[in-house]
């Protein structure tokens, strides 16, 4: 069933909590704090815990090459994507962490990205073919009861309203309200360095088959093109999105004012990520999810290996990074 062992890994940089904001194309601008927003740092660095964890399922461990992607909290436990596999992983994080790998009836050469939960459903988004799909869950505790080999249905959302073209670069992220009604989908980036480059994330309304653009796409203004969103999560009213850099290696947190498309820098992650890979850890985050208890967590994709539908991953050299960061005291 695995375990985990936790290490305190830490962290000398300052949390930076500057607020600024990107409306539309106009580029950015800072912005005074509004008086109910924290008044500090919200997680605690220095407190970040770097977990070691193995999966009940003989086909997966930590020399495979687990691909995770998109992260989401469900209340009982967290889900990731394993991107190019075909599978989700129900990962149990209490006293003692454990994985569960459940099968998706996906199409082919599907590549899982994005990841959200509501009142008992997934949302995940796929890459390789522009779409949104969505996943009833029996009963969470039954999940137990699937087998390695069975795969889960999944219904393919028709979207309306979303310019999304198929391939690299595309759909990375998904946000839905609890109750399930509404959706938030990321574009990592769009444009070009002639043009410069942005960040889009489509408002959607969630209907029985499809799901409808309700007003213009969030754009948020990149400062090159080697930067991208990613990982996207539903906090306090807010989009949490990570913001990344490569090459250069640079790792942000942002929270999102989905009304208006103001953000402000939340947690400044570079130094972490960029040392844990000396430690054998791949830190190409790419999911981020906030737990009831206000714990921060991120996992990583562990390789890069251009294989789609294979029933079992290869082998990769990198573990795959799953961090845990408590909330600063006072912030929750």
């Amino acid at each position: 069933m695995g375990g985990y062992t936790p290490r305190m890994h830490r962290h000398a940089g300052a949390v930076l909590f500057a607020l600024v904001c990107c409306l539309g194309g106009t580029g950015c601008t800072s912005v005074e704090d509004d008086s109910d927003q924290p008044s500090g740092p919200v997680w605690d660095l220095e407190r970040a815990e770097i977990l070691t964890w193995s999966a009940n399922d003989s086909r997966f461990n930590q020399d495979h090459a687990v691909e995770a992607s998109g992260l989401t909290d469900s209340g009982r436990y967290l889900y990731a994507t394993s991107e190019k596999y075909w599978r989700i992983l129900q990962i149990h994080h209490d006293e003692e962490i454990s994985v569960r790998v459940i099968g998706l009836d996906v199409p082919g050469r599907t590549e899982l990205e994005g990841i959200g939960f509501a009142d008992g459903t997934l949302f995940l988004c796929d890459e390789a073919h522009a779409a949104v799909y969505r996943v009833e869950l029996p009963d969470e505790g039954g999940l137990a009861a699937v087998e390695p080999d069975d795969r889960l249905p999944v219904e393919v959302l028709q979207l309306e309203g979303p310019d999304i073209q198929a391939g690299k670069i595309g759909v990375e992220g998904v946000a839905v309200t609890a109750d399930g009604d509404r959706l938030w989908l990321l574009l990592e980036r769009h444009g070009n360095p002639d043009t410069g480059c942005v960040s889009r994330i489509f408002p959607l309304r969630v209907g029985p088959a499809e799901l409808v653009q309700v007003g213009e796409p969030i754009e948020i203004a990149l400062e090159d093109c080697n930067w991208r969103l990613t990982g996207l999560d539903l906090w306090r009213g807010e989009l949490l999105a990570l913001k990344t850099q490569y090459p250069g290696e640079r790792y942000e947190i942002i929270s999102i004012d989905p009304a208006t498309g103001r953000w402000r820098l939340m947690l400044e992650m570079t130094d972490l990520l960029r040392g844990v890979r000396e430690e054998g850890w791949n830190n190409n985050v790419e999911g981020l999810a906030v737990t009831e208890d206000g714990v921060l967590w991120m996992v990583s994709d562990n390789a890069w290996t251009q294989i789609i539908d294979d029933p079992t991953p290869v082998v990769a050299d990198e573990g795959t990074l799953l961090i845990r960061i408590p909330p600063a005291e006072g912030s929750r």
